[in-house]
């Protein structure tokens, strides 16, 4: 039987921090835990994931708990997230940080909207001041440009397509061809929804400052975000598709 909705955490570094993640989720997942599962894909490098396993399965004997774990060399973010998106045969999907930024009491709240025909529900840090203070003085200049590109380019205005935090029918956006590696996938998603004619919905959100999260790197992970502006613009002149 299919699941409601899969839980997809990918682990590109450490996996020290699944313990909590995992506890935080349990609090808004035992509304409906039948219909959920996790899906957690870890690195080769990373260390014991059986104990992941023994501590769900002690803790949270309910909890439906998939632990993949790569072969070969160490990927990024993007490919743990489609390697993870792969093996869901649920009908929704949520990606989720490990590091704990992410607000998970908006769980429920993006599962109410997808539910309402939504094929993305995309969290967002700008929706209000408040929220927008807690990003990075350096990373919102860096967002500001990026949405005004996405409005020049594709002819949308998206205020965090960026952010890794979001809901979406899991058959839908595997429709459109997931193509990317590094974090970029996370613009992929929203903006490929928004090019296919796809329902878009945005929930505010609170973002947590983590220490730990040091996978991002802005001279690797930008020129991806760069490169789906352009494949956009080709696909809205009808030149290539996206």
């Amino acid at each position: 039987m299919m699941n409601e909705l899969s839980v997809i955490i990918p682990c590109v570094s450490t996996s020290e921090t699944l313990p909590r993640c995992i506890d935080g989720l349990a609090r808004y997942l035992m509304e409906n835990p039948s219909d959920t599962d996790l899906i957690v894909v870890t690195n080769p490098s990373a260390s014991s994931p059986e104990q992941i396993l023994e501590y769900v399965h002690t803790k949270y004997p309910w909890l439906k708990l998939t632990m993949l774990q790569r072969s070969g060399k160490d990927v990024s973010f993007g490919a743990l997230t489609r390697f993870g998106v792969a093996h869901s045969g649920s009908r929704y999907a949520v990606i989720v940080s490990p590091y704990g930024e992410d607000d998970l009491s908006i769980i429920p709240a993006m599962l109410r909207k997808i539910r309402g025909g939504a094929q993305v529900v995309q969290a967002t840090r700008y929706a209000t001041p408040a929220d927008a203070r807690k990003v990075s003085p350096l990373f919102r200049s860096y967002q500001y440009i990026y949405r005004f590109l996405t409005r020049i380019l594709l002819g949308v205005n998206i205020t965090d397509s960026t952010y890794g935090f979001k809901m979406f029918d899991r058959a839908f956006v595997q429709a459109l061809g997931l193509t990317q590696n590094g974090y970029s996938i996370c613009p992929e998603i929203t903006l490929k929804a928004v090019l296919a004619g796809g329902k878009v919905e945005y929930i505010p959100s609170t973002a947590s400052l983590s220490p730990l999260n040091k996978d991002f790197k802005l001279y690797r992970d930008g020129l991806g975000y760069l490169w789906l502006l352009v494949r956009g613009f080709g696909h809205r002149m009808g030149i290539l598709w996206f």
